[in-house]
């Protein structure tokens, strides 16, 4: 017999003895450090993407400013462009050519500069870096540029052009310097025009500009900085009530596309015309007429807007047309073709003010960086108490961008009637302004470059918007390290400049702009230009029955001067019509 004592301490034995045997143990730690190596190896994986990521972006920066201190050092003199690899130094203020390359960091940048003939160089900026011992980068950007001050040329400058009642449009170019604007000369046609868009070439001495007649006749003009050509005409449709046509060059090429309205419906609702960048002046140099034939179109094209991609090595544009069926849909072009329709309908129903399509509701622009696009525009179901503000993405910064959904952005509570859409030229940013007709509100909208922060009713008795009207719009400026939006609006009964202040998503109301003579009633059709080459000053103009012109500049401070560029006196008082961009300005972009 096993004594008491004896007998518990063998059952106590026998309850511990169930513990984890070596084996267990050694698996247990095994299995232990695999998941730990395998979260560590997820994180430093996500560390290294983000680093690449950061780093890729950096050096496309650092690529795109040497184009455009290239193209600083030849503005003086083309001369200076001396073939050959250099890097780029800073001095007085102005960068100089130095060496074989420059460092920023662990980045190196080289500038190759060769000779495409007498008037034309290929700049190609290229930026190498090592990640880490494993890991190295490369890119390159390359640009052409012109002897844009070519022996025996007058140098191009900004300008305006519009109709003035007559049979011959007329043109003032604009000298940034002097803050003036010449006499108002005659261009090449006998034609009136109703509705004009102006563009400068971005790399080539040159300016196109298209009007339409109240016959529904698209006239292309085309200027080399001493005269005026009559390059080709087509018939659009329409009497001037809307604008059925847009005109856009190539960032990187400096190739022309004027996209219109054939004035038909159901099949071929649009036509295009190219004219290449190494070509000047002259109805020869233009591609035949070509038709596309948008799916998600079936009505008769009464707008077409195009926006085109910034980044100096890019040849996108994207095109956003309406019909009369108050159908919105879009189209990019690669330097070649026109493609990626968005396979599902952007809008079905845009906002008009009486018919279909009488009000110029949407709009597009690229983000500066990124090359990803941004569509916004108003739907009909906006009103006074409910956002009819919408907004699509194409992201990927390449012709084959993915199109997101259509959006509504939060927080807005109006329609959108009058709108308009700007790009920050540094940065990914954007920002949004709009007036409805419902409730004369204005409101504002920021965009981060990757979503909305919006303020509605900033201003609750805004002039209301009518057919053909757009009394609201929008731009940035950049001074050093300041930049700020600005939106100009119709006050209503206002006589003066009415504008808000962006800084990210605060806006701030500024004293009205007293300007000289004040401005006459009606007030109908406003117009914002950032200046390319001086960031911190932009145009703004509006026509009525009068057409002004009054230029912004801010400080880094930052403080804001405006001034009357038209030399206190209307540019013209007899506008063919006050609505739907009886005239157009644009600044020199090389």
């Amino acid at each position: 017999m096993i004594p008491r004592p004896l007998q518990l301490m063998k059952r106590e034995w026998s309850h511990t003895k169930t513990g984890f045997s070596l084996i267990e143990v050694v698996l247990s730690t095994a299995v232990f450090i695999l998941i730990v190596t395998a979260i560590a190896g997820a994180y430093l994986y996500g560390e290294q993407a983000t680093m690449l990521s950061g780093s890729r972006q950096r050096a496309v920066m650092l690529a795109e400013e040497g184009v455009e201190a290239v193209r600083n050092i030849r503005d003086p003199l083309f001369t200076n462009l001396v073939d050959g690899t250099y890097g780029l130094i800073m001095s007085g203020n102005q960068y100089n050519l130095s060496g074989a390359s420059d460092s920023d960091g662990f980045f190196t940048r080289s500038i190759n500069i060769a000779t495409v003939d007498s008037k034309r160089k290929d700049i190609t900026s290229t930026v190498t870096w090592q990640q880490n011992p494993q890991r190295s980068g490369s890119i390159s950007i390359t640009s052409r540029l012109t002897n844009w001050i070519a022996s025996g040329a007058t140098a191009l400058k900004s300008m305006v052009i519009y109709g003035d009642g007559t049979t011959v449009p007329k043109f003032r170019t604009y000298d940034g310097t002097a803050n003036t604007f010449s006499a108002a000369t005659a261009t090449a046609t006998s034609s009136s025009g109703s509705t004009f868009i102006l563009r400068t070439s971005p790399n080539n001495y040159e300016a196109l500009a298209g009007f339409v007649t109240a016959a529904g006749v698209l006239n292309v003009m085309c200027y080399d900085g001493t005269a005026w050509s009559q390059e080709w005409s087509v018939t659009v449709g329409g009497t001037g009530s809307s604008r059925r046509f847009n005109i856009s060059y190539e960032t990187n090429s400096g190739d022309a596309i004027v996209l219109y309205g054939t004035n038909a419906a159901t099949t071929n609702e649009l036509a295009y015309r190219v004219k290449p960048g190494g070509s000047g002046c002259g109805a020869a140099n233009w591609g035949a007429a070509i038709n596309l034939n948008p799916a998600r179109t079936s009505g008769v094209v009464q707008w077409v807007k195009m926006a085109w991609d910034r980044r100096s090595s890019s040849n996108l544009v994207t095109a956003i047309w309406a019909d009369s069926n108050s159908d919105l849909s879009a189209m990019v072009w690669d330097g070649t073709t026109w493609s990626n329709e968005p396979s599902t309908v952007t809008e079905a129903s845009l906002e008009v003010v009486a018919a279909a399509q009488d009000v110029e509701d949407f709009d597009v622009e690229y983000e500066s960086i990124s090359g990803d696009v941004m569509v916004a525009w108003a739907n009909s179901a906006g009103s006074g108490t409910v956002n009819g503000v919408r907004y699509r993405t194409c992201t990927g910064g390449i012709a084959a961008c993915t199109w997101g959904a259509t959006t509504t952005p939060p927080t807005f509570t109006d329609d959108a009637t009058n709108l308009d859409l700007a790009a920050n030229p540094n940065t990914d940013e954007m920002v949004f302004a709009s007036i409805g007709n419902a409730a004369s509100t204005l409101s504002l909208g920021y965009w981060s470059g990757s979503a909305w922060t919006d303020t509605n009713n900033v201003d609750t008795s805004c002039s209301a918007p009518l057919a053909g009207t757009r009394l609201v719009s929008a731009g940035w400026l950049v001074s050093g390290t300041t930049t700020r939006s600005v939106i100009t609006y119709h006050d209503s009964g206002a006589t003066n400049i009415g504008w808000y202040v962006g800084n990210a998503g605060v806006f701030t109301v500024q004293t009205d702009f007293v300007v000289s003579p004040v401005f006459v009633s009606p007030q109908k059709y406003y117009q914002i230009e950032m200046n390319p080459l001086s960031k911190d000053q932009l145009m703004f103009c509006l026509s009525g029955t009068n057409l002004y012109c009054k230029r912004l500049v801010m400080t880094a401070v930052p403080g804001f001067t405006w001034t009357n560029a038209d030399g206190s006196a209307a540019l013209a008082t007899t506008m063919p019509q006050a609505i739907n961009s009886p005239f157009s300005f644009a600044f020199v972009r090389n």
